[in-house]
């Protein structure tokens, strides 16, 4: 909607431009989170979350009053390093809290409800008002996170040695950094097959009724993962679940791309995007678990942005030269790696670690 509604349908820009806008925010969000997830305990995030949500808001407001190429390349950078900064801190106080699991179950299940939302009633406003409303509305979303980080994001302290200077903190485990490169292919993954869902259906010989409703139900279905992941919590193991993932993953992705049936279809993509919340729910919790700094879970925006970067530009090069088909063995190749990653992280028992207490203000 951002690139494809706005940026080129409205604002008359070509798909290269328009593309390297938003490429410019992932990137600034990258940027960000990794300069700030390496030294989470030494940023307050009672006064940066606000701040960084509330400047993401002047951003985007300040794109639906211009057109001008270059501020709006200078705003897409501005916005993305505040998100990074809002979202790294925000991910490292979820991790810290008593039940990250939960927690960020809940989180990817408001997250849902919110997308659903705003994909049902923002493409009716741009067709009603212009393609400047979309950023109204993203600008008014971080506005409101913002108001709320300001009224409760719990405050932080880092842990100190009896002299009263701050620990340094230890280096971050292989099984940490394996599961931390597992959850970037599989966002990758994710964000491939999710690219050219509707191209691959309307290949195969789907109508276009057909494929809109898949996108309708994966709207729908994405509200349940979240949930079922808090309910599961101790029922299943999560070595097994972050295993499972990226297998489940590659066997959806490959029907996807290679089936001519249309039920198989429909219910791969469906299914698709589910795999990816619920496994991820699983994962967060394990690097909470292995992580007490939080330093890891607050590097979530990089591994979710640098999958969402990778994957539709990979996926559009493979198809490009060997047809929507190959999508399906780059995505059984990604998961076998992943799989490898997560299998790696598993090898030795979970060590007994309480995460970081993060207490309200």
């Amino acid at each position: 909607m951002w690139v494809g509604i706005v940026l080129i349908r409205h604002d008359g820009l070509d798909p290269q431009r328009a593309g390297a806008l938003a490429t410019a925010f992932l990137g600034a969000v990258v940027a960000s989170s990794l300069s700030i997830a390496p030294r989470i305990d030494r940023v307050r995030g009672t006064i940066a979350v606000p701040a960084g949500f509330a400047v993401a808001a002047a951003a985007f407001f300040a794109m639906a009053l211009t057109r001008d190429y270059a501020t709006l390349l200078a705003l897409h950078v501005a916005g993305g390093l505040a998100v990074g900064c809002g979202l790294s801190l925000t991910h490292s106080a979820i991790g810290a809290s008593p039940n990250p699991h939960r927690l960020i179950a809940t989180g990817f299940t408001v997250l849902s409800l919110l997308s659903l939302g705003f994909l049902g009633a923002v493409p009716h406003a741009i067709a009603a008002f212009g393609g400047q409303v979309a950023f109204v509305v993203l600008g008014a979303i971080m506005l409101t996170a913002a108001l709320a980080a300001l009224a409760g994001f719990p405050e932080r302290r880092a842990a100190a040695s009896p002299d009263s200077v701050p620990r340094a903190l230890p280096k971050l485990s292989r099984r940490v950094w394996f599961a931390m490169v597992g959850t970037s292919l599989l966002t990758v993954s994710h964000s491939m097959m999710l690219s050219f869902l509707e191209p691959i259906g309307l290949a195969h010989g789907f109508g276009t009724g057909q494929v809109m409703n898949v996108l309708l139900g994966i709207g729908l279905v994405n509200m349940l993962p979240g949930l079922l992941a808090a309910l599961l919590e101790r029922k299943v193991s999560s070595r097994a679940v972050m295993i499972a993932g990226p297998v489940l993953q590659a066997i959806l992705g490959f029907t996807l791309a290679r089936s001519t049936l249309f039920g198989a279809y429909a219910f791969a993509g469906v299914i698709f995007p589910t795999v990816m919340i619920f496994t991820h729910t699983f994962i967060f919790a394990f690097l909470a678990r292995n992580d007490p700094s939080t330093r890891a879970v607050a590097a979530t925006p990089v591994m979710a942005m640098t999958g969402s970067a990778i994957g539709p530009i990979l996926g559009g090069t493979t198809a490009d030269h060997f047809g929507y088909g190959s999508i399906g063995w780059t995505i059984v190749a990604a998961a076998g790696i992943s799989t490898l990653c997560f299998w790696q992280a598993n090898r030795r028992p979970e060590p007994a670690l309480a995460p970081a207490t993060a207490a309200p203000r």
